[in-house]
């Protein structure tokens, strides 16, 4: 039988997947497209729900200031998925607007992510290794 992971583990890795996720944000118009517009809600959703499905959860890898910022991306991404149709193209969700507006937001949480690093997927770590 395999050990579970611990839930600091856990954490290290959903923020990672975190990361991910915005970095498609943060690629505006690029990240639709390549992604088409249900992996580019979903990504995000898949690790902070939308604003109808509950709040944030605590996450201990991702410190106050990226929370914050992840909260006003979650909020955009929100309002995003609210106002367009669930069935378009990813030439229809740019049309839209959406993924420009949501872009700078993604891209200054991305960034504060970024300064410190990724979590090790493998052990535990109280800073980022990489």
């Amino acid at each position: 039988m395999e050990d579970q992971p611990s839930d600091r583990l856990v954490d290290q890795r959903i923020r990672n997947r975190i990361m991910e996720a915005i970095e498609t944000l943060a690629d505006g118009d690029d990240g639709a497209r390549r992604e088409w517009p249900n992996g580019y809600f979903e990504s995000f959703y898949d690790w902070i729900p939308h604003r109808d499905d509950g709040k944030m959860p605590t996450i201990s890898t991702v410190s106050a200031d990226e929370r914050s910022l992840l909260t006003k991306v979650s909020r955009l991404l929100d309002d995003a998925c609210d106002a367009t149709p669930k069935n378009m193209t990813a030439d229809e969700l740019i049309a839209t607007g959406w993924p420009k507006r949501i872009e700078p937001m993604a891209m200054q949480a991305l960034n504060l992510m970024r300064q410190r690093g990724r979590f090790s997927e493998e052990q535990e770590e109280e800073t980022p290794s990489a």
